[in-house]
């Protein structure tokens, strides 16, 4: 659990930052922004539901009254306020930004914000800007405490328990969405709050869509299969991915494989403080292009992860932020062939001082199931 001295440093971090862009509050509507400053978590919401941190003020939440006695317990912030669905949350909502007197100041919202919210913030509040939370508070969560690694490494653990289990019973016969089912089910059982994000079981041509929607159908004898999947424990992410051939497959599946092996090695040599997160991107997409296959590695070769699955620093080869220890990001080149089949290896690492460390032990070798 995250205790309250923790979430005190990221606020005065990010009361630092609002002082420095000139920024009257904030408006945290449910987001991982919102949980990790408040501890506070839930799905984005019909109704608003909302906390407000002031540049001067305790900070204060706005919530549904069904969620009243849910967030007095959870979150750390103590002045909570409930409205009802026979109240008007614009009056309810344009008196409390008088009362902190944040009007005409510059307010960053949520990213993820719903365009519903927003009109109730425009409503409620004249004259204005609004900025998103994303231009500063990234820069804050990029960098993992002891105990956020240790909740990733965690995740990491459920992640890869589940991996193991369905790779055991993936065999001809099975179906796509059972294997995920089993994947997901295997998380939850072990104490995970559930999956990073739907899980991926992408087989024979399916493969070939980096992010396959799962669905039904039947694993046969020489298929390529991708699964991606993850866990979350104390609301923060895993993600991994292994490819599975099934039976005998072709010599030019086990020639991508490598290619894709050699791809991901390379990246994960180069990882280190001070280099450009694009630098890592582009050392995986070298080997990758001087093989001939550059136009079938169609994304990039990886992505930021902690409360959010996909999160700052993104691995592509346009990102000049450079690499510090604590950050935590996926390692995941794929080579993806239109309507015959995919290969994708991934793990996510942390930055140390040295170098980087995964958070799962995995075999990456091509895992062959007869």
């Amino acid at each position: 659990m995250i205790e309250r001295k923790d979430f005190k440093k990221r606020f005065t971090k990010t009361k630092n930052l609002m002082n420095q862009r000139d920024i009257g509050s904030i408006f945290l509507t449910p987001s991982a922004d919102m949980y990790y400053l408040t501890g506070v978590w839930t799905s984005p919401l019909e109704r608003l539901f909302l906390c407000i941190v002031p540049i001067d003020e305790d900070p204060l939440f706005v919530v549904p009254k069904l969620y009243e006695e849910q967030v007095k317990k959870t979150s750390w912030i103590e002045n909570v306020r409930a409205w009802s669905d026979d109240s008007k949350i614009t009056t309810q909502l344009g008196n409390i930004v008088r009362e902190l007197q944040i009007q005409k100041q510059k307010i960053a919202i949520t990213d993820s914000l719903l365009v519903k919210h927003f009109k109730i913030f425009q409503q409620s509040i004249s004259n204005v800007e609004f900025i998103y939370t994303s231009e500063f508070l990234n820069h804050i969560r990029m960098c993992k405490s002891e105990n956020e690694i240790k909740f990733i490494q965690n995740a990491s653990k459920f992640a890869e328990k589940a991996l193991d289990s369905i790779i055991s019973e993936c065999k001809e016969g099975k179906k796509e969405f059972e294997l995920a089912a089993l994947a997901e089910f295997e998380m939850r059982k072990r104490g995970s709050e559930g999956p990073s994000f739907e899980t991926i079981v992408a087989s024979g041509s399916n493969s070939s869509f980096p992010h396959h929607l799962t669905g039904r159908r039947t694993i046969q004898n020489g298929d390529c299969i991708i699964f991606d999947l993850g866990a979350k424990f104390d609301y923060y992410c895993s993600d991994i991915t292994r490819t599975v051939c099934i039976g005998k497959v072709s010599s030019k599946i086990k020639k991508i494989y490598d290619l894709v092996s050699r791809a991901y090695q390379e990246a994960i040599s180069n990882v280190r403080p001070g280099i450009s997160a694009g630098s890592i991107d582009k050392a995986a997409r070298k080997i990758i292009d001087e093989a001939g296959y550059g136009e079938y590695f169609i994304h990039r070769t990886g992505h930021g992860i902690g409360i959010d699955i996909h999160e700052a620093p993104y691995i592509h080869e346009t990102n000049s932020t450079k690499l510090e220890a604590g950050m935590t990001f996926s390692i995941e080149p794929g080579i993806y062939i239109p309507n015959r089949f995919g290969v994708r290896l991934e793990n996510v690492v942390v930055v140390t001082d040295s170098g980087c460390k995964p958070f799962t032990k995995f075999p990456t070798e091509m895992i062959f199931k007869s």
